[in-house]
């Protein structure tokens, strides 16, 4: 009886395994890609990638993605590859889960997120997103959304959770590795801050990001922030409040600092 037991465990355990590689071989890769495709634009996006196919376990593998918006030209996101994993016991529960992983800008992210339904995609109920070593002199949306230049290497995390309101919260942690940041306008002849390392904490919520610690670590200078920045429809005109002290490095001076205005023209006070 023992033996067979061990022969009908055997038996299934091989059709289960025979069941997931034809199922990973005849993948219809086409329909999927519509499929997806489809849903992603639904959500005020357009999705483009060279090629989709099944991966191992419960995902879908794509190569040279991109990431649009319908109603402007701004790319949100070009990797050279994009892994979706989703859970299989999200089809009884009533948020859908899904993990990603890939590569892009010189770097590599992973996270999860939870979403409505599969069919709409957008906004996301709540997800955590960690990237790492990820180049910001490649990724061209992050200098429009600031409306100058910034270069450098990023690592850290990104979590939120949007509640029934649509008020979201959430927190953001960078650090940064060895870059440059343009200046508006220039300061004691510079027209860039050089940087070797900085780190960023920032809290989201109420339409609103309260920096907690703004730390820039430089050959030329260093500087503190904190404060927060009142978001706006157009991030660029986001209101600023913020505080802080800058260290001229060569002359060894002290600034106190107060920045006002909006982030596209920022009003700078030294105390």
């Amino acid at each position: 009886m023992r033996v067979l037991k061990k022969k009908t465990l055997w038996f299934t355990l091989y059709g289960i395994l025979i069941t997931l590689i034809f199922l990973y071989l005849l993948f219809p890769s086409d329909i999927a890609k519509s499929r997806l495709e489809e849903a992603v634009n639904s959500s005020g996006f357009i999705l483009k990638t060279d090629s989709l196919r099944a991966a191992i376990p419960f995902g879908l593998k794509m190569k040279n993605v991109t990431l649009s918006s319908v109603s402007s030209s701004n790319i949100y996101f070009q990797g050279d590859s994009l892994d979706l994993q989703f859970n299989p016991v999200s089809f009884f529960r009533k948020s859908k889960y899904i993990g990603l992983s890939g590569t892009a800008y010189g770097g590599n992210f992973s996270g999860n997120f939870a979403l409505a339904s599969f069919s709409k995609i957008y906004p996301p109920e709540e997800g955590k997103l960690k990237i790492q070593d990820v180049d910001l002199g490649k990724y061209d949306f992050i200098k429009r959304l600031l409306g100058r230049e910034i270069t450098g290497r990023a690592s850290g995390q990104w979590t939120f959770n949007n509640s029934a309101d649509r008020n979201s919260s959430g927190t953001i942690d960078l650090f940064l590795n060895k870059g440059t940041f343009a200046l508006v306008e220039p300061f004691l002849g510079l027209s860039r801050i050089d940087f070797n390392r900085g780190e960023i904490k920032v809290i989201i919520k109420n339409g609103s990001l309260k920096l907690e610690k703004v730390e820039i670590l430089g050959s030329q200078m260093d500087c503190f922030l904190n404060g927060e920045i009142n978001l706006a429809e157009d991030f660029k005109n986001s209101q600023l409040n913020l505080n802080g002290e800058m260290v001229i490095a060569e002359k060894k001076v002290k600034m106190k600092i107060n920045i006002g205005g909006t982030l596209a023209n920022p009003s700078i006070r030294y105390i």
